[in-house]
């Protein structure tokens, strides 16, 4: 599938740019998309015709994790290969399954990661599938996890889920307090709502438990 358009969505420059270049010696029609931004990916993307993207994971603070690109760059008929730095196993786990032809590590030697891209812009299959079944049962196990989380979340007051938030900001009973203009009594009556409600032991546990639910 010589000519095939490659499409690198990374932003380290040095690491797009090797890659790329790598990539037309071998006869691909390669690019980068120096954008980071979701919108900005996807309108870049749409000025080529859809052949393999290699997408990063980390593509700074504006895109909340690069996973979020899969399934679009899919619908709109790019094959994805994930290329990662990071030791994210539930975002690979839920681009695997939201449809990514496979996943390497940026650690591997340049001669593997570009073996494997290869192969993935040829259209051969770089994840084995005990691999691929596995990371989809990661990514359910994780979306049931999160889904408890909400519901768990949900159960709360409105002042609730306020004095919890604050709690995991590292703020203490009665400062809360002094900030609702309420006595300690009912800061601590809220927090024991929480715990209850959350079905957790301690307050370390409550925040642990929001931090992960809000994590994306």
């Amino acid at each position: 599938m010589r000519g095939r358009t490659v499409l690198v969505v990374d932003d380290h420059e040095l690491v797009r740019t090797i890659l790329v270049l790598a990539l037309r010696t071998r006869g691909f029609d390669a690019h980068h998309v120096s954008a980071t931004r979701k919108e900005d990916v996807l309108r870049e993307a749409g000025e080529h015709a859809p052949g393999l993207v290699l997408l990063d994971l980390d593509l700074g603070r504006e895109v909340a994790g690069g996973e979020q690109l899969v399934r679009p760059l899919r619908a709109a008929g790019w094959s994805v290969l994930i290329v990662t730095a990071g030791r994210d196993g539930p975002a690979v786990a839920r681009a695997v399954a939201d449809g990514a032809h496979g996943w390497v590590h940026k650690t591997e030697s340049f001669e593997h990661l570009l073996h494997v891209v290869v192969a993935a812009a040829e259209g051969r299959e770089v994840l084995s599938p005990a691999a691929r079944a596995e990371l989809v049962r990661l990514h359910q196990r994780d979306a049931a996890r999160k889904k408890d989380l909400t519901t768990r979340l949900d159960r709360l007051s409105v002042r609730e889920r306020e004095v919890l938030d604050r709690l995991a900001e590292g703020r203490q009973a009665v400062t809360i307090a002094d900030e609702f203009g309420v006595s300690l009594a009912t800061v601590r009556a809220h927090i024991r709502s929480v715990l209850m409600k959350l079905q957790v032991g301690s307050q370390l546990a409550a925040v642990a438990l929001v931090n992960e639910a809000d994590r994306p």
